[in-house]
This record gives structure tokens, sequence and C-alpha cells, in this order.
């Protein structure tokens, strides 16, 4: 009864356009793909979810909202404590306290270990296709962004180590930004991938700034592994960053947190982010993380990952028997899955114009992903089946 309950909240629908979510909004739309768009769109986009929240999340924001005074806030010792007790549980990761650093969101912790620990016109390798945000803020650092393309083997990637140990010895690529799980390809890394990567960017003191994200939603026997787990000398040299934005459906809220257990390297990152007048507490993001990672929580992650699952088995099986010369590989981890359109022949702008405007199903163009992305959309399936249904047969009709 409890899992028919559980399944039924995931299958709810939430008006979202009478709010100012971003993802529903068509002008926000508009502005971000440069396009007009239908008004009846379905927009699989932006990474957030159409799902609600964990009823404890919107119980705590609630009495929190009651109480009527929402000044400035800090976090409190409860705070690191449930980002430890979460890192614990779900990943077997013993963490102190001491190493860990708030912040609005993993984009802004990215940006300060950029600026903390690179200078203007060093490389800064990134591994793509991958998640666009790396490029805009390498650029707009003074930084260049350097190319680790992954390996594409019929859909599945895999990293390039032989040229990321190339890159790597060029003094002048001070930083690589490690997407684990991947966006937008759905890799979960394996130990020994993210162990070679390691070593190699040990040897040639380049430090690993890792975007662990989506690191709860991981599919059947995949595992992900926090980086600096692995192995001390990791822990010395690199950075975490994660959130509960995407498994809880809560972004908006602007909380995130770094993991930096090098005592010298977290003074020089909580230096930067002073400097750059981003340690300023939400406080609702604080009472959220608190009312996320529970045992409730983990509860309530383990329902999610049944009912992503099932929407992935929806998405490759309409794939298969309705458009099979659109190829996905699985997702081994992501509620994002990325569509392989090469054998249509169609360029990027033809196929843009079909899916997003025709169909007025708006997914990211694959190239804004950087090389590697070509004839390839996102599609973001954090959605109530009955709409990635609707969604899929529009694609399909513009596509005929």
């Amino acid at each position: 009864m409890e899992e028919g309950r559980q399944i039924w909240e995931f299958d709810r629908e939430f008006d979202r356009k009478s709010t100012c979510d971003l993802k529903w909004r068509k002008e926000g739309v508009m502005a971000y793909l440069n396009q007009k768009v239908q008004e009846d769109m379905i927009p699989m986009w932006i990474a957030d979810t159409d799902f609600g929240c964990m009823e404890e999340i919107v119980e705590t924001l609630k009495a929190r909202a009651a109480h009527g005074i929402y000044g400035y806030c800090s976090t409190t010792p409860k705070f690191e404590e449930r980002i430890a007790f979460w890192e614990q549980q779900r990943f077997g990761w013993k963490i102190c306290p001491q190493w860990i650093t708030s912040l609005p969101t993993v984009v802004s912790g990215i940006n300060i270990a950029i600026r903390a620990f690179s200078c203007e016109g060093d490389g800064i390798i990134i591994q793509t296709p991958v998640y666009d945000p790396f490029m805009a803020i390498i650029k707009k650092t003074g930084r260049f962004p350097v190319y680790n393309r992954l390996k594409n083997h019929d859909g599945h990637y895999e990293m390039d180590f032989n040229g990321l140990e190339r890159l790597a010895q060029a003094p002048e690529n001070r930083m690589l930004i490690l997407c684990s799980p991947h966006n937008p390809v759905g890799r979960v890394w394996t130990e020994e991938e993210l162990k070679r990567l390691a070593e190699i960017c040990l040897k040639y003191d380049v430090m690993v700034v890792t975007d662990e994200i989506h690191s709860d939603i991981v599919y059947g026997h995949h595992r992900h592994v926090p980086l600096l787990s692995l192995d001390q000398r990791y822990r010395d040299h690199f950075i975490h960053l994660s959130a509960p934005g995407k498994t809880f459906n809560v972004p908006g809220l602007k909380m995130s947190f770094a993991i930096v257990p090098n005592a010298g390297n977290k003074k020089i990152f909580d230096r930067m982010q002073s400097a750059m007048s981003l340690d300023i507490r939400n406080t609702f993001g604080v009472e959220c993380i608190r009312a996320c990672y529970t045992e409730k929580g983990l509860e309530w992650t383990r329902h999610l990952m049944d009912y992503l699952s099932g929407n992935v088995e929806v998405i490759s099986e309409f794939l298969r028997r309705e458009l099979p010369l659109v190829h996905m590989e699985k997702p081994e981890g992501t509620f994002l899955c990325w569509l392989d359109f090469t054998d249509l022949g169609m360029e990027d702008e033809e196929l843009l114009r079909r899916v997003n405007q025709e169909a007025g199903v708006i997914c990211v163009p694959g190239e804004w992903f950087g090389p590697g992305g070509e004839h390839h959309l996102r599609l973001n399936i954090g959605c109530q089946r009955k709409t990635l249904v609707e969604a899929l047969k529009r694609i399909k009709k513009a596509l005929a």
C-alpha cells in the first residue's frame, strides 16, 4: 500500500505555469533557446523534475516560514552532520564535518575553485560532450577550455586516458572539472576509471574538481563512488561538490556544498568564496538539507529511482519500436537521456526546428555540450509518465 501511494505521488501533476518556475515559463524558454515555442510546449530541457517534494521537506519549510523572521542565517552542526550522514549511508564515505563549506550552487563552487586554484590564461580540462556551464564559466573567468573528448563506442562513452595524459602534461593546464555521474551521456564512472583519471592528474599536479550533483540518481547494478573516498591522496589534492537539488527537486532553494578535506586548500577556497560574496546562506536551503538527508530521504530516493527506472524503460522501448533510427544508450545515472539522431541525416538546425518548434518538446541542443554533441539532443525524463509518452509521440510525428 505504501509503495502504491509513493508511485501515485510521482504520477501526480502540478500546475507549474502559474508560478515563476523557469522550466515551464514560455518567455524563459524562448530567451534560453532564442527561438519561438508553442503555447502547449512540453519542457524537457532544464534539469529539474516535475515531481512534488517529499512531504517532510514541505512541512519543514512551512514550519520555518511560520516563524515570521527571515534574517541572515548560518549553518549549525546539524547541517554538517546531515551531510556526513548522507555520504556515509549512500556511499560508505566517512567525512569530517569540518571539511564542509555551504554554497549557493555547485556551479558557484566550480567558479570559486577555478578562481582560487588557477590563473587567467590557464587551461581547464573538461570531458566533452559535457554540461555546458562548464565551458561558460571557464571562458568568463579568463581561462580557456581544453577538450578531453570522450570516446563514443556506439552510444557507450569512455574516457580517453591517453588523450588526458597528453593534456595533463602541459603546465598551463592546471585543473580538470569532472562530471560524475556524467551529464549528458549518463555514465556512472567505475572505481577503476576514477582511479586512473586521478592518478594521471596527481602525476602532473592537475587539481580535480568533481561535480557529483547527480550522485543519487543511479540505476540498476551501477554504483556511484565519490572520487575523494578512494584514496587519502585524492582528499589532499581534490575538491568534491554536490547538492540535494537533483535528488529532491529543490534547486530553487539554492543550497549546495563543497567537501575540501585539505585544510590549506579549504582556507583558500573559503577566502575566495568570501571575496566573491557567495558566503551568504539561504535560510530555507539550510532547513532543506536537514529535511532531505535523513532516513526518510533514503526511503524516498529508492522510490524515486523505481519511478525513473520505469521512465527509462518507456523511452527505450518506444525508440526501439517507433523510432529505430534514433539511438539511446540507457543512462547508468541521471534523469537525462542522450538521444542520437545521426542516422536521420539532419543538420542540427533542422533537428532542433522539428523537435523544439514543431513538436513543442523542448530539449537541449547537443552541440551546446561541446565537441561530440553534434546531432544529439538531451531530454529530461524527470516527469510524469503520461507526459513522457506524449512527448515521444510528438517527436515521432515531427520526424515522420
